[in-house]
């Protein structure tokens, strides 16, 4: 091949990197000032920088180091005070990737908190490549800050079923109208020595799905809980792994994602790794679903322009100079012109997967369309399949008929005499004019005697003194063999003149 000849590779077209978001989390916070400082001492340590002295106050600022950037907005009113944070961070294993984090916590009077992230991905890559994992510090701030979503604690521990009073809890827990994540059952076989530990690692999953979705392992002796509850039908046994969507029901159809996955989809280092990824991402699709923008999860846009407003309004109260309200004035439009730039992309982003999804909807009413006529193109093959009487009087509830359909000792067959039984024709039907005694017909309706074989002083179709018709002559019926033989012999001048045989010698 010439090398002046660009490749396939070379000639190809650089995909526009788009933002696109990829998971959300929602919970209430009981303790909103630890988590806050949690978050900034996870950033500093994983981005080995010092974040300034108003990062730790509680107000806004913004930091840059090691390609990342940080900033942070806070807005105060009567209703709430909420703090938002966002971090902007390359990708460790691919250049042209980045990853946004957004986290807010929101405290109101007589309320709990509200603990809200967000996190997004700018790339090229078509379909994305990485598995969506959860931000480092949540971790630490489920076990130190009261994470709670509805009823249910956000732990990084499975959720481990030990007692009959546990197992009648994880049945409430699945039926719960609240519940907005996902619930993974791992069973474990009767087999197995460690009662506790089934084929998928739960620890891995509970804390890559932390926020989420809920990991829970159920032995095998509590299994049958599910079983009386749910049925078989929506249970989950002998080491297999059922997802229990939101908004699961004991009368919900199977069909509507609560997905079963059997043990050999476990089984190995590589089924078991293809399974975690795939549950991961269907957590992280059910959050974007169920997690609501603006309500259950706040965006760092919804806090960045009240707080400029309220950033503006002190800096005048204060009788600060025009040269720091220009300088500040300055800031806030870089922050909203990325803001804006980022809206759009999102905006983007959003509307090729409405084009992609009304493409995939189209494509399986098509498939849906094409199935049905199909179906109703094919013949009945039970009909056609089905065992056909070979005579209109067959009757198939007669016990003596043998498997196969046609019953011959029920249709007047004698094996004995390797004939036709004449008293017995297996026909159920009324005699019409046939004598079964006589064996003929009868002479008041059809005129046949077997003694008498024609009567002759009845007139009738059968009557020998009728004149005949033309050159056909009725008396002269009868065959004779002998004769015909010996004008054949003879070459008979009948024979020879008629083409054949006598017409009155037939």
């Amino acid at each position: 091949m010439n090398q002046d000849t660009p490749t396939y590779e070379a000639s190809s077209i650089q995909q526009p990197a788009r933002m696109r978001e990829v998971l959300r989390i929602a919970a209430t916070l009981g303790k909103p000032q630890v988590a806050r400082e949690i978050i900034l001492e996870w950033l500093e340590h994983d981005s080995s920088t010092q974040l300034p002295e108003s990062a730790w106050k509680g107000q806004a600022f913004h930091h840059e180091a090691n390609d990342r950037s940080f900033t942070a907005v806070r807005d105060k009113s009567e209703t709430a005070d909420t703090w938002a944070l966002r971090s902007i961070g390359p990708d460790e294993s691919v250049s042209d990737r980045v990853w946004t984090t957004e986290v807010t916590v929101q405290e109101q009077p007589g309320h709990e908190a509200l603990f809200s992230v967000r996190s997004l991905v700018k790339s090229p890559e078509l379909k994305l490549r990485s598995q969506p994992t959860v931000p480092g510090f949540m971790e630490h701030v489920a076990s130190e800050c009261d994470l709670e979503q509805g009823k249910a604690k956000v732990e990084k521990d499975p959720w481990i079923i030990e007692s009959d009073y546990h197992a009648s809890n994880l049945t409430e827990f699945l039926v719960d109208p609240d519940r907005r994540t996902p619930a993974f059952v791992l069973t474990v076989s009767e087999e197995s020595d460690d009662p506790h530990r089934p084929l998928l690692d739960p620890q891995a999953l509970a804390v890559d799905t932390l926020g989420t979705a809920k990991v829970i392992v159920l032995p095998a002796e509590f299994t049958w809980k599910l079983t009386n509850r749910f049925g078989k039908r929506l249970s989950v046994y002998r080491g297999a792994m059922r997802v229990y969507l939101p908004g699961f029901r004991e009368d919900t159809e199977q069909e509507t994602g609560h997905d079963l996955f059997m043990p050999h989809r476990m089984d190995s280092p590589e089924t078991a790794g293809r399974l975690g990824a795939l549950l991961r991402w269907m957590a992280a699709r059910e959050s974007l679903r169920r997690m609501r923008l603006g309500k259950d999860v706040l965006a760092f846009a919804s806090v960045l322009s009240p707080s400029i407003a309220s950033e503006t309004e002190n800096l005048a109260a204060s009788g600060a100079s025009d040269a720091e309200r220009l300088a500040a004035a300055q800031g806030h439009v870089g922050v909203l012109r990325e803001e804006l730039k980022m809206a759009l992309e999102m905006q983007q982003w959003l509307t090729e997967e409405n084009k992609s999804l009304e493409s995939r909807v189209r494509e399986s009413e098509s498939r849906f369309r094409g199935a049905q006529n199909r179906t109703r193109m094919m013949p009945d093959r039970g009909r056609m399949d089905r065992p056909r009487p070979r005579y209109g009087s067959y009757d198939s509830e007669r016990e003596d008929r043998p498997q196969g359909g046609y019953g011959r000792f029920s249709r007047g067959y004698d094996r004995e005499s390797r004939g036709y039984d004449r008293d017995n024709r297996g026909s159920d039907r009324e005699p019409r004019g046939y004598d079964r005694d006589n064996r003929g017909y009868d002479r008041d309706t059809r005129g046949y005697d077997r003694e008498n074989r024609y009567d002759r002083d009845r007139e009738s179709r059968y009557n020998r003194e009728r004149e005949p018709r033309g050159d056909y002559e009725r008396p002269s019926r009868s065959y004779d063999r002998q004769a015909d033989t010996d004008d054949r012999q003879t070459g008979g001048s009948d024979w020879e003149s008629s083409g054949g045989w006598n017409r009155r010698q037939r």
